[in-house]
C-alpha cells in the first residue's frame, strides 16, 4: 500500500531533522577539535625522558619505540655516534614501508626484509635541556614537526 501524502510529508521532515542533526553534531566536533589547524602542543616537542635513563634502556634492549600522541606515525630512539636520534618509522622514499627493529640482526628492517642501519632513516629532531618550567637540565624531547633527510641519503653517512 504506497505512502498516503501527509505520511510522506512526515518521513521527509524527519529525514531532514536527522540530516540537520548530523550537520550540527559534525560542526560541533569539527570546532571542538580545533578544525583543521594542528592543536597547540602538537607544535611542542615532545618529552620523552631523562638522557641517561633512555640512554641506559637503549644499550641494555636495543631502540625503543615511541608511539605519536598525534595519530601519526611514531619513531624509534636510538643512539647514533655516541647522541641520541629519533628515526623515523617510514622508511625514506616511501609512504608506507614502515622500518622495525629486529634484535638479533641489530638492524632495522624494512617491508622487504632488507637491513637498514640509523644513518640510513630520516629523523626529528632531539634537544635536550629543560625546555619547561621545573623540567631537569636533562631532559630529552622530540619535535616531530622538524625533520631531517637520513645522512646516507644526503651524503652525510
Amino acid at each position: 500500500m504506497p505512502a498516503s501524502p501527509a505520511d510522506r510529508r512526515v518521513l521527509v521532515f524527519a529525514g531532514v531533522l536527522v540530516a540537520l542533526a548530523g550537520i550540527a553534531v559534525g560542526l560541533l566536533i569539527f570546532f571542538a577539535t580545533g578544525g583543521t589547524e594542528d592543536t597547540p602542543s602538537s607544535k611542542e616537542p615532545l618529552f620523552l625522558g631523562i638522557q641517561r635513563e633512555l640512554e641506559k634502556k637503549i644499550d641494555e634492549g636495543g631502540p625503543l619505540y615511541f608511539a605519536s600522541p598525534f595519530g601519526e606515525n611514531g619513531f624509534w630512539l636510538d643512539i647514533e655516534d655516541g647522541e641520541l636520534v629519533a628515526l623515523s618509522l617510514v622508511k625514506p622514499g616511501t609512504t608506507d614501508c614502515i622500518v622495525k627493529w629486529r634484535d638479533p640482526r641489530k638492524a632495522y628492517v624494512d617491508c622487504d626484509d632488507n637491513d637498514l642501519q640509523a644513518v640510513d632513516l630520516d629523523r626529528f629532531e632531539v634537544t635536550i635541556g629543560s625546555l619547561q618550567k621545573g623540567a631537569p637540565k636533562d631532559a630529552v624531547y622530540v619535535s616531530l614537526r622538524v625533520s631531517e633527510r637520513a645522512p646516507a641519503q644526503s651524503g652525510g653517512g
